[in-house]
Protein backbone atom coordinates (compact mmCIF):
# COMPACT_ATOMS: atom_id res chain seq x y z
CA UNK A 1 0.00 0.00 0.00
CA UNK A 2 1.64 3.34 -0.65
CA UNK A 3 0.85 6.11 1.97
CA UNK A 4 1.74 9.69 1.57
CA UNK A 5 2.18 11.64 5.04
CA UNK A 6 0.49 15.33 4.90
CA UNK A 7 1.34 17.29 8.38
CA UNK A 8 3.51 20.38 8.74
CA UNK A 9 5.64 19.65 11.93
CA UNK A 10 8.88 17.65 11.00
CA UNK A 11 8.86 15.78 14.82
CA UNK A 12 5.39 14.56 14.07
CA UNK A 13 6.20 13.00 10.48
CA UNK A 14 8.62 11.65 11.68
CA UNK A 15 7.31 9.82 14.05
CA UNK A 16 4.55 8.82 11.88
CA UNK A 17 6.89 7.27 9.24
CA UNK A 18 8.58 5.12 12.25
CA UNK A 19 5.15 4.26 13.39
CA UNK A 20 4.20 3.21 10.28
CA UNK A 21 7.75 1.28 9.37
CA UNK A 22 7.43 -0.46 12.66
CA UNK A 23 4.02 -1.38 12.47
CA UNK A 24 3.32 -2.51 8.68
CA UNK A 25 5.27 -3.86 6.75
CA UNK A 26 3.54 -4.15 3.53
CA UNK A 27 3.37 -0.11 3.58
CA UNK A 28 5.54 2.12 1.28
CA UNK A 29 6.04 5.80 2.34
CA UNK A 30 5.91 7.50 -1.00
CA UNK A 31 6.00 11.35 -0.07
CA UNK A 32 6.16 13.68 2.21
CA UNK A 33 4.13 16.93 2.38
CA UNK A 34 4.14 20.02 4.80
CA UNK A 35 1.65 21.93 3.54
CA UNK A 36 -1.74 21.25 1.77
CA UNK A 37 -0.74 22.56 -1.96
CA UNK A 38 2.81 19.95 -1.77
CA UNK A 39 -0.14 17.11 -0.78
CA UNK A 40 -2.02 18.04 -3.77
CA UNK A 41 1.21 17.69 -6.22
CA UNK A 42 2.19 14.50 -4.42
CA UNK A 43 -1.14 13.29 -4.93
CA UNK A 44 -1.09 13.98 -8.56
CA UNK A 45 2.53 12.43 -9.08
CA UNK A 46 2.74 9.62 -6.76
CA UNK A 47 -1.18 8.67 -7.02
CA UNK A 48 -1.29 6.62 -3.01
CA UNK A 49 -3.63 4.40 -2.06
CA UNK A 50 -3.85 6.19 1.22
CA UNK A 51 -2.95 9.79 2.61
CA UNK A 52 -2.49 10.51 6.22
CA UNK A 53 -3.79 14.00 6.33
CA UNK A 54 -3.63 17.04 9.07
CA UNK A 55 -5.91 19.38 8.94
CA UNK A 56 -4.38 22.55 10.14
CA UNK A 57 -1.90 23.34 7.81
CA UNK A 58 -0.58 26.55 6.69
CA UNK A 59 -1.99 27.84 3.34
CA UNK A 60 -4.50 25.08 1.99
CA UNK A 61 -5.58 23.58 4.65
CA UNK A 62 -5.67 19.66 4.98
CA UNK A 63 -9.72 19.66 4.54
CA UNK A 64 -9.37 22.15 1.08
CA UNK A 65 -7.02 19.94 -0.24
CA UNK A 66 -8.72 16.15 0.55
CA UNK A 67 -11.53 18.00 -1.17
CA UNK A 68 -9.30 18.68 -4.48
CA UNK A 69 -7.46 15.38 -4.54
CA UNK A 70 -10.95 13.57 -4.05
CA UNK A 71 -12.46 15.57 -7.73
CA UNK A 72 -9.78 14.03 -9.92
CA UNK A 73 -9.17 10.87 -7.83
CA UNK A 74 -11.87 9.45 -6.12
CA UNK A 75 -9.52 5.96 -5.76
CA UNK A 76 -7.56 7.81 -2.87
CA UNK A 77 -8.44 7.34 0.87
CA UNK A 78 -8.08 9.53 3.72
CA UNK A 79 -7.81 9.46 7.32
CA UNK A 80 -7.42 12.52 9.11
CA UNK A 81 -4.73 13.09 11.57
CA UNK A 82 -5.69 16.46 13.68
CA UNK A 83 -5.43 17.48 17.60
CA UNK A 84 -8.26 19.62 16.97
CA UNK A 85 -11.14 17.07 18.54
CA UNK A 86 -13.79 18.75 16.72
CA UNK A 87 -17.15 17.21 15.40
CA UNK A 88 -17.26 20.02 13.18
CA UNK A 89 -13.82 19.16 11.56
CA UNK A 90 -14.89 15.17 11.46
CA UNK A 91 -17.94 15.94 9.93
CA UNK A 92 -16.55 18.33 6.80
CA UNK A 93 -13.85 15.23 6.26
CA UNK A 94 -16.89 12.78 5.88
CA UNK A 95 -17.98 14.86 2.62
CA UNK A 96 -15.09 13.27 0.90
CA UNK A 97 -15.46 9.61 2.45
CA UNK A 98 -13.19 9.79 5.21
CA UNK A 99 -14.33 7.35 8.05
CA UNK A 100 -11.19 7.15 10.32
CA UNK A 101 -9.79 10.50 12.03
CA UNK A 102 -7.03 10.20 14.88
CA UNK A 103 -6.52 12.10 17.15
CA UNK A 104 -2.51 14.15 18.01
CA UNK A 105 -1.21 12.41 20.14
CA UNK A 106 -2.73 9.27 18.94
CA UNK A 107 -3.36 5.93 21.25
CA UNK A 108 -1.40 3.44 19.17
CA UNK A 109 -3.81 0.71 19.36
CA UNK A 110 -6.18 3.40 17.54
CA UNK A 111 -4.00 3.93 14.85
CA UNK A 112 -3.34 0.48 14.13
CA UNK A 113 -7.41 -0.11 14.02
CA UNK A 114 -7.83 3.05 11.78
CA UNK A 115 -5.20 2.08 9.50
CA UNK A 116 -6.41 -1.66 9.21
CA UNK A 117 -9.85 -0.35 8.42
CA UNK A 118 -8.69 1.44 5.54
CA UNK A 119 -6.18 -1.69 4.54
CA UNK A 120 -9.53 -3.31 4.53
CA UNK A 121 -11.45 -0.75 2.37
CA UNK A 122 -8.71 -0.50 -0.24
CA UNK A 123 -9.00 -4.18 -0.70
CA UNK A 124 -12.39 -4.38 -1.55
CA UNK A 125 -11.76 -1.47 -3.93
CA UNK A 126 -9.13 -2.95 -5.74
CA UNK A 127 -10.77 -5.97 -6.47
CA UNK A 128 -14.24 -4.20 -6.96
CA UNK A 129 -12.36 -2.05 -9.62
CA UNK A 130 -10.46 -5.33 -11.39
CA UNK A 131 -13.89 -6.62 -12.10
CA UNK A 132 -15.18 -3.84 -13.32
CA UNK A 133 -12.05 -3.63 -15.40
CA UNK A 134 -12.43 -6.94 -16.45
CA UNK A 135 -16.21 -7.03 -17.69
CA UNK A 136 -15.73 -3.63 -19.51
CA UNK A 137 -12.68 -5.58 -21.36
CA UNK A 138 -14.81 -8.49 -22.31
CA UNK A 139 -17.49 -6.70 -23.43
CA UNK A 140 -15.63 -4.37 -26.04
CA UNK A 141 -14.35 -7.78 -27.11
CA UNK A 142 -18.04 -9.03 -27.57
CA UNK A 143 -19.06 -5.58 -29.44
CA UNK A 144 -21.36 -4.74 -26.63
CA UNK A 145 -22.47 -0.88 -25.39
CA UNK A 146 -20.15 0.30 -22.69
CA UNK A 147 -19.78 4.20 -23.20
CA UNK A 148 -21.45 4.52 -19.31
CA UNK A 149 -18.83 2.35 -18.01
CA UNK A 150 -15.82 3.95 -20.18
CA UNK A 151 -16.93 7.11 -18.59
CA UNK A 152 -16.80 5.98 -14.94
CA UNK A 153 -13.46 3.54 -15.12
CA UNK A 154 -11.64 5.85 -17.76
CA UNK A 155 -13.33 9.26 -17.74
CA UNK A 156 -10.27 11.17 -19.15
CA UNK A 157 -9.61 8.58 -21.99
CA UNK A 158 -9.03 9.97 -25.16
CA UNK A 159 -8.04 6.84 -27.56
CA UNK A 160 -7.08 3.33 -27.07
CA UNK A 161 -5.92 0.14 -29.08
CA UNK A 162 -5.87 -3.80 -28.66
CA UNK A 163 -2.82 -5.81 -28.98
CA UNK A 164 -3.34 -9.80 -29.07
CA UNK A 165 -0.07 -12.15 -28.75
CA UNK A 166 0.02 -15.83 -29.38
CA UNK A 167 0.92 -16.83 -25.42
CA UNK A 168 0.17 -15.18 -22.37
CA UNK A 169 2.55 -13.03 -20.86
CA UNK A 170 1.81 -10.82 -17.60
CA UNK A 171 1.95 -7.05 -19.07
CA UNK A 172 2.49 -3.32 -17.50
CA UNK A 173 -0.22 -2.56 -15.26
CA UNK A 174 -1.53 0.13 -17.98
CA UNK A 175 -2.53 -2.29 -20.06
CA UNK A 176 -6.08 -4.10 -19.44
CA UNK A 177 -5.51 -7.81 -19.77
CA UNK A 178 -6.93 -11.31 -20.32
CA UNK A 179 -4.90 -14.36 -21.16
CA UNK A 180 -3.42 -13.31 -24.87
CA UNK A 181 -5.70 -10.16 -25.48
CA UNK A 182 -4.94 -6.84 -23.91
CA UNK A 183 -6.25 -3.08 -24.35
CA UNK A 184 -4.33 -0.14 -23.77
CA UNK A 185 -6.11 2.96 -22.74
CA UNK A 186 -4.31 6.33 -23.13
CA UNK A 187 -5.77 9.93 -22.00
CA UNK A 188 -3.54 11.05 -24.89
CA UNK A 189 -4.63 11.17 -28.78
CA UNK A 190 -2.37 7.92 -29.93
CA UNK A 191 -1.85 7.91 -34.12
CA UNK A 192 -0.58 4.54 -35.41
CA UNK A 193 3.28 6.01 -35.35
CA UNK A 194 2.77 6.33 -31.40
CA UNK A 195 1.22 2.84 -31.03
CA UNK A 196 3.87 1.37 -32.84
CA UNK A 197 6.66 2.84 -30.87
CA UNK A 198 4.88 1.83 -27.24
CA UNK A 199 4.73 -1.81 -29.20
CA UNK A 200 8.08 -2.26 -29.91
CA UNK A 201 9.40 -1.25 -26.38
CA UNK A 202 6.87 -3.84 -25.19
CA UNK A 203 7.76 -6.61 -27.58
CA UNK A 204 11.82 -5.97 -26.72
CA UNK A 205 11.00 -6.01 -23.47
CA UNK A 206 8.73 -9.64 -23.64
CA UNK A 207 11.24 -11.63 -25.63
CA UNK A 208 11.89 -12.62 -29.21
CA UNK A 209 9.18 -16.11 -29.01
CA UNK A 210 6.70 -13.67 -28.86
CA UNK A 211 4.18 -12.02 -31.52
CA UNK A 212 2.35 -8.79 -30.88
CA UNK A 213 -0.77 -8.29 -33.40
CA UNK A 214 -2.19 -4.73 -33.32
CA UNK A 215 -5.23 -3.35 -33.73
CA UNK A 216 -5.71 0.68 -35.03
CA UNK A 217 -5.79 3.44 -32.71
CA UNK A 218 -9.38 4.78 -32.16
CA UNK A 219 -11.11 7.66 -30.20
CA UNK A 220 -14.10 6.71 -29.70
CA UNK A 221 -14.92 3.54 -27.48
CA UNK A 222 -17.51 1.66 -29.55
CA UNK A 223 -14.78 1.20 -32.45
CA UNK A 224 -12.56 -0.60 -30.15
CA UNK A 225 -14.27 -3.81 -30.99
CA UNK A 226 -12.88 -3.39 -34.54
CA UNK A 227 -9.66 -2.49 -33.60
CA UNK A 228 -9.28 -5.79 -31.09
CA UNK A 229 -10.55 -8.05 -34.49
CA UNK A 230 -7.91 -6.41 -36.34
CA UNK A 231 -5.40 -7.64 -33.57
CA UNK A 232 -6.19 -10.65 -34.14
CA UNK A 233 -5.94 -11.00 -37.76
CA UNK A 234 -2.56 -9.07 -37.56
CA UNK A 235 -1.29 -11.60 -34.85
CA UNK A 236 -2.42 -14.46 -37.23
CA UNK A 237 -0.69 -13.23 -40.39
CA UNK A 238 2.88 -12.46 -37.97
CA UNK A 239 2.53 -15.80 -36.78
CA UNK A 240 2.35 -17.17 -40.41
CA UNK A 241 4.87 -15.68 -41.76
CA UNK A 242 7.02 -15.61 -38.86
CA UNK A 243 9.28 -12.82 -39.79
CA UNK A 244 7.91 -9.58 -38.09
CA UNK A 245 7.82 -10.05 -34.28
CA UNK A 246 4.66 -6.97 -34.17
CA UNK A 247 2.51 -5.08 -36.53
CA UNK A 248 -0.85 -4.11 -37.59
CA UNK A 249 -2.93 -6.51 -40.40
CA UNK A 250 -1.95 -5.62 -43.88
CA UNK A 251 -4.00 -3.31 -45.42
CA UNK A 252 -6.78 -4.05 -47.53
CA UNK A 253 -6.81 -4.99 -50.86
CA UNK A 254 -7.72 -2.69 -53.62
CA UNK A 255 -10.59 -4.14 -56.03
CA UNK A 256 -14.53 -3.37 -56.75
CA UNK A 257 -16.62 -1.18 -54.57
CA UNK A 258 -17.50 -3.43 -52.02
CA UNK A 259 -20.76 -1.40 -50.75
CA UNK A 260 -23.32 -3.04 -53.16
CA UNK A 261 -22.45 -6.30 -51.74
CA UNK A 262 -23.17 -5.22 -48.18
CA UNK A 263 -26.54 -3.52 -49.58
CA UNK A 264 -27.51 -6.89 -50.73
CA UNK A 265 -26.59 -8.83 -47.84
CA UNK A 266 -28.79 -6.12 -45.78
CA UNK A 267 -31.99 -6.51 -47.92
CA UNK A 268 -31.28 -10.28 -47.82
CA UNK A 269 -31.11 -10.36 -51.79
CA UNK A 270 -28.98 -13.91 -51.75
CA UNK A 271 -28.55 -14.23 -55.31
CA UNK A 272 -26.54 -10.64 -56.09
CA UNK A 273 -24.83 -11.70 -52.56
CA UNK A 274 -23.27 -14.94 -54.27
CA UNK A 275 -22.93 -12.81 -57.68
CA UNK A 276 -20.65 -10.51 -56.14
CA UNK A 277 -19.08 -12.32 -53.34
CA UNK A 278 -16.33 -14.02 -56.02
CA UNK A 279 -15.77 -10.44 -57.30
CA UNK A 280 -15.34 -9.43 -53.26
CA UNK A 281 -13.69 -12.16 -51.63
CA UNK A 282 -10.53 -10.65 -51.41
CA UNK A 283 -11.64 -7.63 -49.71
CA UNK A 284 -13.28 -9.51 -46.87
CA UNK A 285 -10.98 -8.25 -43.60
CA UNK A 286 -11.91 -8.48 -40.00
CA UNK A 287 -13.58 -4.57 -40.45
CA UNK A 288 -16.17 -6.77 -42.83
CA UNK A 289 -17.08 -9.12 -40.44
CA UNK A 290 -17.32 -6.61 -37.72
CA UNK A 291 -19.91 -4.73 -40.13
CA UNK A 292 -21.43 -8.37 -40.85
CA UNK A 293 -21.73 -8.81 -37.08
CA UNK A 294 -23.43 -5.61 -36.36
CA UNK A 295 -25.77 -6.26 -39.47
CA UNK A 296 -27.32 -9.13 -37.94
CA UNK A 297 -27.51 -8.02 -34.76
CA UNK A 298 -29.55 -5.30 -35.46
CA UNK A 299 -31.78 -7.68 -36.92
CA UNK A 300 -31.86 -9.36 -33.69
CA UNK A 301 -30.47 -12.50 -35.39
CA UNK A 302 -28.01 -15.44 -34.00
CA UNK A 303 -24.51 -14.53 -35.26
CA UNK A 304 -22.89 -17.24 -36.32
CA UNK A 305 -20.26 -18.50 -33.66
CA UNK A 306 -16.84 -18.16 -35.70
CA UNK A 307 -14.40 -16.34 -34.66
CA UNK A 308 -12.41 -13.95 -37.50
CA UNK A 309 -9.40 -15.13 -37.44
CA UNK A 310 -11.13 -18.54 -38.36
CA UNK A 311 -12.09 -16.96 -42.23
CA UNK A 312 -8.61 -16.95 -43.90
CA UNK A 313 -9.88 -18.58 -47.48
CA UNK A 314 -12.58 -17.73 -49.82
CA UNK A 315 -14.28 -21.47 -48.44
CA UNK A 316 -13.94 -20.38 -44.99
CA UNK A 317 -16.03 -16.95 -45.69
CA UNK A 318 -18.50 -18.55 -47.96
CA UNK A 319 -19.33 -20.98 -45.38
CA UNK A 320 -19.65 -18.30 -42.52
CA UNK A 321 -22.05 -16.22 -45.13
CA UNK A 322 -24.07 -19.03 -45.73
CA UNK A 323 -25.29 -19.40 -42.02
CA UNK A 324 -25.44 -15.67 -42.30
CA UNK A 325 -27.65 -15.46 -44.83
CA UNK A 326 -30.01 -17.88 -43.28
CA UNK A 327 -30.15 -15.66 -40.32
CA UNK A 328 -31.29 -12.97 -42.85
CA UNK A 329 -33.32 -14.83 -44.51
CA UNK A 330 -35.28 -16.15 -41.55
CA UNK A 331 -35.52 -12.70 -40.17
CA UNK A 332 -37.28 -11.18 -43.63
CA UNK A 333 -39.44 -14.17 -43.76
CA UNK A 334 -40.75 -13.77 -39.68
CA UNK A 335 -41.73 -10.14 -41.15
CA UNK A 336 -43.39 -11.75 -44.27
CA UNK A 337 -45.24 -14.38 -41.81
CA UNK A 338 -46.60 -11.15 -39.37
CA UNK A 339 -47.64 -9.45 -42.92
CA UNK A 340 -49.52 -12.34 -44.04
CA UNK A 341 -51.05 -12.22 -40.24
CA UNK A 342 -51.66 -8.36 -40.51
CA UNK A 343 -53.62 -9.16 -43.85
CA UNK A 344 -55.74 -11.60 -42.35
CA UNK A 345 -56.49 -9.55 -39.38
CA UNK A 346 -57.40 -6.49 -41.76
CA UNK A 347 -59.92 -9.20 -43.53
CA UNK A 348 -61.36 -11.19 -40.78
CA UNK A 349 -61.90 -8.37 -37.70
CA UNK A 350 -65.83 -8.42 -37.92
CA UNK A 351 -65.49 -12.25 -37.10
CA UNK A 352 -64.35 -14.12 -33.75
CA UNK A 353 -60.35 -13.90 -34.43
CA UNK A 354 -57.84 -15.95 -31.82
CA UNK A 355 -54.47 -16.07 -31.76
CA UNK A 356 -54.61 -19.75 -32.84
CA UNK A 357 -56.63 -19.43 -36.26
CA UNK A 358 -54.16 -16.26 -36.68
CA UNK A 359 -50.73 -18.57 -36.27
CA UNK A 360 -52.28 -21.41 -38.09
CA UNK A 361 -51.99 -18.91 -41.00
CA UNK A 362 -48.96 -17.76 -40.47
CA UNK A 363 -47.63 -21.70 -40.05
CA UNK A 364 -46.45 -21.00 -37.04
CA UNK A 365 -46.55 -22.32 -33.35
CA UNK A 366 -49.52 -19.91 -31.30
CA UNK A 367 -46.37 -19.34 -28.82
CA UNK A 368 -43.60 -18.01 -31.48
CA UNK A 369 -46.53 -16.38 -33.15
CA UNK A 370 -47.22 -14.32 -30.30
CA UNK A 371 -44.07 -13.44 -29.50
CA UNK A 372 -42.97 -12.88 -33.05
CA UNK A 373 -45.79 -10.58 -33.44
CA UNK A 374 -45.06 -8.17 -30.69
CA UNK A 375 -41.94 -8.05 -31.53
CA UNK A 376 -42.59 -6.50 -34.99
CA UNK A 377 -45.95 -4.71 -34.21
CA UNK A 378 -45.28 -3.62 -31.01
CA UNK A 379 -48.68 -4.73 -30.01
CA UNK A 380 -49.97 -8.09 -28.23
CA UNK A 381 -52.03 -10.46 -30.45
CA UNK A 382 -55.49 -9.02 -28.53
CA UNK A 383 -54.85 -5.52 -28.75
CA UNK A 384 -53.74 -5.12 -31.98
CA UNK A 385 -56.80 -6.61 -33.26
CA UNK A 386 -58.84 -4.49 -30.93
CA UNK A 387 -57.12 -1.42 -32.43
CA UNK A 388 -57.85 -2.55 -35.79
CA UNK A 389 -61.68 -2.67 -34.40
CA UNK A 390 -61.76 0.59 -32.94
CA UNK A 391 -60.21 2.64 -35.82
CA UNK A 392 -62.55 1.19 -38.11
CA UNK A 393 -65.48 2.32 -35.50
CA UNK A 394 -63.79 5.58 -35.71
CA UNK A 395 -64.55 5.58 -39.50
CA UNK A 396 -67.87 4.74 -39.04
CA UNK A 397 -68.85 6.96 -36.61
CA UNK A 398 -67.54 10.08 -38.69
CA UNK A 399 -69.45 8.64 -41.40
CA UNK A 400 -72.73 8.96 -39.05
CA UNK A 401 -74.58 6.28 -41.28
CA UNK A 402 -75.28 3.37 -39.08
CA UNK A 403 -76.50 2.46 -35.53
CA UNK A 404 -73.88 1.79 -32.66
CA UNK A 405 -75.86 -1.46 -32.40
CA UNK A 406 -74.69 -1.50 -36.38
CA UNK A 407 -71.78 -0.40 -35.77
CA UNK A 408 -70.69 -2.79 -32.59
CA UNK A 409 -72.10 -5.80 -34.60
CA UNK A 410 -69.88 -4.70 -38.55
CA UNK A 411 -66.61 -4.53 -36.02
CA UNK A 412 -66.87 -8.14 -34.55
CA UNK A 413 -69.11 -7.32 -30.97
CA UNK A 414 -72.58 -9.05 -30.49
CA UNK A 415 -72.77 -6.81 -27.20
CA UNK A 416 -73.01 -2.59 -28.08
CA UNK A 417 -72.61 -2.02 -24.18
CA UNK A 418 -69.31 -4.23 -24.70
CA UNK A 419 -68.13 -2.44 -27.10
CA UNK A 420 -68.75 0.60 -25.73
CA UNK A 421 -66.91 -0.10 -22.92
CA UNK A 422 -63.67 -1.19 -24.98
CA UNK A 423 -64.23 2.01 -27.07
CA UNK A 424 -63.99 4.18 -23.92
CA UNK A 425 -60.92 2.35 -22.55
CA UNK A 426 -59.49 2.73 -25.58
CA UNK A 427 -60.19 6.80 -26.57
CA UNK A 428 -61.05 7.89 -23.48
CA UNK A 429 -64.63 8.99 -24.24
CA UNK A 430 -67.60 6.60 -25.34
CA UNK A 431 -68.99 6.32 -29.01
CA UNK A 432 -72.00 8.77 -28.50
CA UNK A 433 -69.02 11.50 -27.19
CA UNK A 434 -66.84 10.91 -29.82
CA UNK A 435 -69.57 11.07 -32.74
CA UNK A 436 -70.94 14.06 -31.11
CA UNK A 437 -67.59 16.23 -31.39
CA UNK A 438 -67.31 15.04 -34.90
CA UNK A 439 -70.92 16.31 -35.59
CA UNK A 440 -69.98 20.06 -34.09
CA UNK A 441 -66.62 20.53 -36.22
Amino acid sequence: MRVVIAEDEMLERKAMRKFLEEHFHDIEIVGEAVNGRKAIELAEEQKPDLMLMDIKMPGIDGLEAMERISKTHPMIKFIVVSAYDSFRYAKQAMKFGVKEYILKPSNQEEAIRAILNVKKEIARDRQMNENRRAFFLTKIMQGEEIKSLQQSLFPEMKSGFFIVMNQTVPLPINYLQKDQVALYISNEKLDNAAVLTKVRTLQLQLGAHVYIGIGHPSSQVEDLTNSYYEAKQALFQLVEAGQKKYGFPPLRKTGPDITPFFQALEEGNEDRVWLLFEEIVDQLDVECYFKIKQLVEEKERTFPDIPSHQLQTASDWRGFLEMVCYEIREYYQSKNKIGRAKQYISENYQQSLTLEEVADVTELSPNYFSQLFREETGYTFSDYVTEVRIQTAKELLRENNATLKEISSHIGYRDPNYFSRVFKKQVGISPKQYQNQIIKK
